[in-house]
């Protein structure tokens, strides 16, 4: 069986579609391919937080108001604050405003994390925000009204809705795996004919990146959350909302589910608030932390 391996940049995160063609046309697993890279595409100019033509941008931008916004963005929302409510705050989308007093901001500005007034400021922030259930929605009308000063992010969830809505667009395929920077979901078989095998990485004791085991994965995504995949001296971009600070009691989580965006938010809120959050966790989902 042939094997058709394509990749694109996207946000800085490499997006990798193998495809094993069986009896299907040439061009139309090319066609499903762009398709499939049209998804990544739209969903990153749709809920960038570094745009501020985005529409999640313009949700933040009126906050303390109602806003009208898309069905798929509305469930979105309502989907990230289930699961806050589900996790006691574990996942929390609004942790942009963390986020960004550590210089995860638009300008990737770290200089901000030598700032000695840093932890003062972390502490005034957890003190004051708002919390995710003042998040009010109208589903009647697709509306959303944040909390004046509130915004939120697609963090923990759009890098997995992005692998399903490409999914969507391949799943006239028989056989494939789509890999967004370690976050995967596959259908079907190997060009082996076996399932897809996937190697698992974790940060040794001397700091080195390393694989150290295997799984198989039969129609099903797999999503890892880890404390040194994107860390800058102390600061790493999973936020526990409760202290204000990269949470560090694991480094490393692996979440498998049916979808990408259950595997990767789950991947997430366990990391986040460890495996007491997984008493509201779905029955089918596999998980293993370091």
């Amino acid at each position: 069986m042939n094997l058709i391996v394509r990749q694109k940049q996207f946000m800085k995160t490499t997006m990798t579609f193998k495809i094993v063609q069986t009896n299907e046309a040439t061009i139309d697993i090319l066609n499903s391919i762009e398709e499939a890279f049209g998804e990544f595409d739209r969903i990153v100019k749709k809920y960038t937080r570094f745009d501020e033509n985005s529409e999640l941008s313009n949700l933040n931008r009126n906050s303390g108001n109602w806003t009208q916004i898309s069905e798929e963005f509305f469930n979105l929302i309502e989907y990230m604050l289930d699961l806050a409510e589900k996790t006691n705050g574990a996942f929390d989308p609004t942790v942009i405003d963390f986020l960004e007093i550590y210089g995860y901001d638009p300008n990737y500005d770290f200089s901000k994390l030598d700032n000695p007034e840093l932890n003062k400021i972390v502490k005034k922030q957890t003190k004051e925000r708002k919390s995710f259930r003042d998040i009010k929605l109208d589903k009647d009308n697709n509306r959303v009204k944040l909390a004046r000063g509130q915004r939120i992010d697609l963090g923990g969830v759009g890098k997995g809705y992005a692998i399903d809505c490409a999914y969507s667009k391949l799943n006239n395929i028989k056989n494939f795996l789509i890999d967004a920077g370690g976050d995967i979901r596959v259908k079907g078989r190997n060009e082996k004919g076996e399932l897809w095998k996937i190697s698992l990485r974790h940060e040794d004791s001397e700091g080195k990146v390393v694989d150290f085991g295997e799984v198989e994965l039969d129609n099903r995504a797999l999503a890892c959350s880890g404390s040194w995949a994107r860390k800058v001296k102390q600061f790493h971009h999973i936020i526990n909302p409760k202290t204000g600070k990269p949470e560090n009691r694991l480094k490393t989580v692996y979440v498998e589910a049916d979808t990408g965006i259950v595997s990767d938010s789950w991947a997430t809120a366990l990391f986040v608030g460890g495996e007491e959050v997984l008493k509201n966790a779905p029955k089918d989902l596999k998980y293993f932390y370091l």
